[in-house]
């Protein structure tokens, strides 16, 4: 009995933790190309965006992005999250930081540089906090 109820309050914090990082992730700057992160449900959705148009030499639009958007399952363990794609792609790992009341995803080099002391960097990505209704 004592199991099932531990199970009853375990689980939704479980749950809870995971919903409280769900949301979309942008640059947190002004910025012509970037990624934008989707996490929802226990899956992503991660895809890429540049004004800039480049194009061979019959006309025809290069990819920049070649592979994306990508899609697949999260996991997260403490403050490390593991996007795993899909579509096979080696698994991407970010970090979370909750700062002034944002949440980022900062990647290793990103990460590593704030332990050692910088600032979140201008352009992290940041969780996005939804309009609300008027």
């Amino acid at each position: 009995m004592l199991g099932r109820v531990s199970l009853f309050l375990v689980l939704p914090l479980a749950l809870a933790g995971c919903a409280s990082i769900e949301g979309v992730y942008l640059p947190d700057c002004e910025a012509y190309a970037g990624s934008e992160i989707r996490l929802e449900a226990g899956r992503f959705h991660w895809s890429k965006f540049t004004d800039q148009v480049k194009l061979d030499e019959d006309g025809n639009h290069i990819d920049p992005f070649p592979g994306f958007p990508r899609e697949g399952a999260y996991a997260v363990d403490h403050k490390t999250v593991t996007l795993t794609s899909a579509s096979g792609e080696a698994p991407e790992i970010l970090h979370l930081r909750k700062q002034g009341g944002a949440v980022y995803l900062l990647t290793n080099a990103e990460h590593a540089a704030v332990v050692g002391g910088a600032d979140i960097p201008r352009c992290a990505l940041k969780r996005q906090v939804p309009a609300t209704k008027k």
